[in-house]
This record gives C-alpha cells, sequence and structure tokens, in this order.
C-alpha cells in the first residue's frame, strides 16, 4: 500500500514524464506538487517508490521515470474519474453521425473505428472483426441450388449476414419448412442449447441435412474477420520511435497479425478496457472491445510509446467504445 503523499510523487513523476520525456527530479516535484515537503523528503518517498518497482532510474545523477508498474498503478487508481470535456465528446458523436449513413454493415463500423482513433489520438490505431460464432445465429433460409447441394444463409444477433454451400441429398419441397422450424427455435435459444433430436421428429427424411446445418453452424467462424490499422503517418512524429529497437517492435507488430489479435483476444475476455505495458518491448497497448446485446463482435485499440498520454487516451477509447456498442445495438436491435 502506498501512502497518500507517495501516491502524489507517483502520480507527479508519470504525469510531468508524459509532459516531458525528461526524468523527473524530487525538486520538481517538491516545488509543483507538495509545496510544503521538502525535496530530501520527497528523495525519500522516491527511494521507497524505485523499491517498490514504481519508477527507476535511469541514470545514477538524473531524476526517476515511471516503470511498467507505476504506469499499471496510474492507469488503476488515479485515472477513476477521468473523462472528455463534453466539447470533445460532442466531436466524437457529430463524427460518427456523418459517417453513419456511409456504413453499410458491421465490417465498415468497425473498420470506420480505427480510422477515427487514430484520427483523434494521433496514435497508430487498429480494429479487428466482426468476431462471432454459430450460436449467435437467429435466422436462417435454406434455398436449393441443384440435388446435391443446398445454400445455407445465415444472420448472426449482429445482423452480419453470411452462407455456405452444404453438399447432401434433400427434398426441395421440405427446404422452407425446415428453414422456418429451425429460425423458430433460434429466436429463443442459441444453436447449442437446441434439441436436434425434436426437430429430427418432425423431419426424419430430413436428418443428413439437419445434422449439416447444425455442424456447420456450430463450427462456422468469421475467420475472415479483418484487421485494419490506421495512422502509420504519425509514427514519425513520435519520439520514442527514433529509437531503432522501438520503431523495430512496432513494425513487427504492423506485420504480424496475430501479436494485435492476442491483445484483442485478451481484451474481450476481459469485458472492459485492457492495456499492455511494456509486455511487447518499449510499446503499450490500450484496447476497447465492442459489444452488440452483450454480445462482443470487435476491439479497437492504439499501439504506442509507454510514455503514453492516458489521462486522454484511456477515455476516449472509453467513449468511443460507448457509442459504438450503442451504433451496433440501434441498428440491429
Amino acid at each position: 500500500m502506498l501512502t497518500e503523499r507517495e501516491k502524489i510523487v507517483l502520480k507527479a513523476i508519470v504525469e510531468e514524464y508524459i509532459n516531458t520525456g525528461e526524468p523527473i527530479s524530487s525538486k520538481v516535484v517538491a516545488s509543483k506538487y507538495c509545496p510544503y515537503v521538502s525535496s530530501a523528503t520527497i528523495r525519500n518517498d522516491m527511494g521507497i517508490l524505485e523499491e517498490m518497482g514504481y519508477i527507476t532510474q535511469p541514470h545514477p545523477s538524473a531524476g526517476r521515470i515511471p516503470s511498467p508498474k507505476g504506469y499499471k498503478y496510474y492507469i488503476e487508481n488515479m485515472l477513476v474519474d477521468c473523462t472528455l470535456s463534453p466539447q470533445q465528446k460532442m466531436r466524437i458523436r457529430k463524427i460518427l453521425s456523418n459517417l453513419e449513413s456511409d456504413i453499410r454493415d458491421l465490417r465498415e463500423i468497425i473498420r470506420t473505428t480505427s480510422w477515427l482513433i487514430a484520427q483523434l489520438s494521433k496514435l497508430l490505431a487498429f480494429s479487428y472483426g466482426p468476431i462471432s460464432s454459430g450460436k449467435f445465429v437467429k435466422k436462417l433460409w435454406l434455398t436449393p441450388i441443384d440435388e446435391d447441394s443446398v445454400l445455407l444463409i445465415y444472420m448472426t444477433e449482429t445482423g452480419d449476414v453470411d452462407h455456405k454451400v452444404i453438399h447432401t441429398k434433400y427434398n426441395p419441397l421440405n427446404l422452407e419448412r425446415l428453414s422456418n422450424i429451425i429460425s423458430n427455435r433460434l429466436e429463443k435459444e442459441s444453436i447449442d442449447r437446441i434439441d436436434l433430436k425434436e426437430i429430427l421428429a418432425l423431419l426424419p427424411e430430413e436428418e443428413p441435412l439437419v445434422r449439416e446445418v447444425f455442424a456447420s453452424l456450430k463450427e462456422e467462424r468469421y475467420s475472415y474477420a479483418e484487421s485494419h490499422i490506421e495512422g502509420t503517418d504519425y509514427i514519425d512524429r513520435i519520439p520514442e520511435f527514433n529509437d531503432p529497437e522501438t520503431l523495430k517492435n512496432l513494425i513487427s507488430i504492423i506485420n504480424r497479425e496475430e501479436l494485435v489479435i492476442e491483445q484483442i483476444n485478451a481484451a474481450i475476455n476481459s469485458g472492459n478496457l485492457w492495456t499492455s505495458i511494456g509486455e511487447k518491448g518499449n510499446l503499450t497497448f490500450v484496447i476497447v472491445p465492442y459489444f452488440a446485446k452483450d454480445l462482443p463482435v470487435g476491439a479497437a485499440g492504439v499501439v504506442g510509446p509507454i510514455r503514453m498520454n492516458y489521462r486522454y487516451v484511456i477515455p476516449l477509447l472509453s467513449y468511443i467504445k460507448n457509442c459504438i456498442s450503442d451504433m451496433l445495438t440501434i441498428r440491429w436491435r
């Protein structure tokens, strides 16, 4: 547990370092944040914080800078009430309102999100989706192709529509009835909870087709969920990326989609804003998942230097998350 003054000192070091990029001295902390405390006392507090791993001293004669642990503590304990201004919120709503009429489907919403985050954060932004699975299918249609093939068209709860060709023998006269039977059950429960025997009892002659439909819906994944990266123009404006090793790590992130997806999955599993600080080189991920009717459909966020303006980036992503989730829920309610 940190004392109240140690919290003030840590907060001062984090925010001053984010603003200046220079190690912070005890004199700066004392004069700006603790005017009634001596520099010697602040140095003692700094020593304690350093022993606890919250700050580090890059050089013996330098001041202190935050460690990843210090940033993590700052984010989790000192930004609880941090929010955007009414003007900033209004600007985001206006941008989304202007874009909404041009957005046709879920993929475009997710793609647009990365562009919006990059424009507002001036960082490298990414988005990924749509993600879902067969258990969220809410309606389906079966259409004949030829005597051995059926086109399965299905719609998820988020409104995304896709299709798959099923190869099996069937009676074309039963397709409409079978589509209605399964769709009626999907309106009430997920594909995993539907009793296959009940449907087979109604149309026993279509058992091969019914089993293929259920197998397809349970196994089908949006494996063609797309990833999008925006904001590469901002890379050369960030001082930390002048460091070859940090820039190399960033380029690796851009070129390896699985590294981003790994972080996105962590955010989706957490159900809320997710931060990963310093775990991938000198980089920070800040990610928010998107939901429609409590179902995860995608995620977006930023990757940038550890010295990031969290006081702005975190409420920005949180607010955009709420806006996009509202848009998804309203559009496909």
